[in-house]
């Protein structure tokens, strides 16, 4: 059987034209790939340098990040010192503060401790000689407060006991508040945000009080 001839040169091109466009270099598209890999590590480089990670922060700037973590710390801690505030009307909730034991709560360089077991008051005293600390003395409005709240209905003993005619703290200086003291008995304890007076050999929780140890 004889081969077939194409006589027609358009047919010729047709036949032709796949093999050309087969044996040409792909040099566009090679370029195209380049640059799009280009076009991708500069979007990196430029993603990294606005959003560094944390870590290579820090290395960049580490006082204003440490300035920045102690003054997060001093805000939480103050925090917590207005909750316990605002909240002890409930009775003598523990916050933990600087400078201060465990289960004691602190406030203006003071540290209190609200007792779970009831005493005489002179047991209370001896008690709190144990842990370093007397029954509370609050000479200021601002102490006085602060105990009212947290102490709530329960009645607590202080560091405040009459000798003859005055009322006088623990360590000895006279009281001297415009808040009086109901009845006219010997021991006072605080409950229902007021400064009372009962026999001293009653039973009755105690708060202690003692200065906050520096920091």
């Amino acid at each position: 059987m004889r081969g077939t001839t194409v006589s027609s040169p358009g047919l010729l091109l047709l036949l032709l034209a796949p093999r050309q466009a087969d044996s040409e270099p792909q040099l566009p598209r090679a370029s195209s790939s380049r640059q799009l890999a280009d076009c991708r590590a500069g979007s990196a480089s430029g993603s990294q340098q606005l959003f560094p990670a944390p870590g290579e922060r820090f290395r960049r700037h580490p006082v204003g990040t440490a300035v920045l973590i102690l003054l997060l710390l001093v805000l939480v801690l103050a925090l917590g010192a207005a909750v316990a505030v605002l909240a002890g009307k409930g009775g003598a909730a523990a916050w933990a503060v600087l400078g201060c034991p465990r289960d004691w709560i602190g406030y203006n360089g003071v540290c209190y401790y609200f007792s779970r077991d009831f005493s005489t008051w002179e047991q209370g005293q001896e008690r709190c000689s144990e842990l370093g600390a007397s029954l509370a003395i609050a000479k200021d409005e601002e102490a006085m407060d602060l105990l009212s709240r947290l102490c709530g209905n329960f009645g607590y003993w202080l560091g405040l006991r009459r000798r003859g005619e005055r009322l006088h703290w623990g360590d000895g200086s006279s009281y001297s508040s415009r808040v009086p003291v109901l009845d006219n008995s010997e021991c006072v304890y605080l409950a229902d945000e007021r400064f009372k007076s009962g026999n001293c050999s009653s039973e009755r929780p105690y708060v202690c009080s003692k200065a906050q140890a520096p920091l």
